[in-house]
């Protein structure tokens, strides 16, 4: 019985030091992060729910793109697991509207006024249409600034 005790703890031992730290982000948001030591690679496990911008040796951006969950890999220059971060990406749900009508669904942000934003789970026509929007806004901008393609 001993022998079966220590060998349980000995795998939970194992199993403690492998395990992910937990990080939640907010959609659309960035959360600054130290890390335990700097890293020489980071790995995402879908992008496309979260990433990370680099700031300097051992800070980092992470940035929450889509509700869901992945994980994020740090490895040493060795190659050794510095950290395994599980990253919760929920949506934003303060000053947040979503309205359906049948399956159709549209997502406002009412911070003064509710305006129609992009948003993960919006039908293809509300999504485009305010990304395209959105795009066009921004190349006039940038072309206003003089940064545009002339």
């Amino acid at each position: 019985m001993r022998k079966l005790v220590a060998a349980f703890l000995a795998l939970a031992g194992s199993i403690s030091t492998a395990q992910a730290g937990q990080v939640w982000l907010t959609m659309d948001q960035v959360r600054p992060y130290t890390m335990k030591k700097p890293a020489q690679s980071i790995v995402i496990g879908n992008p496309g729910i979260a990433d990370v911008l680099t700031q300097d040796g051992d800070k980092l951006m992470l940035v929450g793109k889509a509700p869901g969950l992945t994980n994020i890999y740090l490895f040493d220059e060795s190659g050794e697991t510095i950290e395994n971060l599980m990253i919760r990406v929920r949506s934003a749900s303060s000053d947040m509207l979503v309205v359906h009508r049948g399956a159709a669904r549209t997502t406002y942000n009412c911070t003064i006024n509710c305006e129609a934003t992009i948003t993960v789970g919006d039908t293809s026509e509300s999504f485009n249409g305010v990304s395209q929007q959105v795009t066009e806004k921004f190349g006039q901008a940038q072309q206003a600034a003089g940064g545009g393609n002339n």
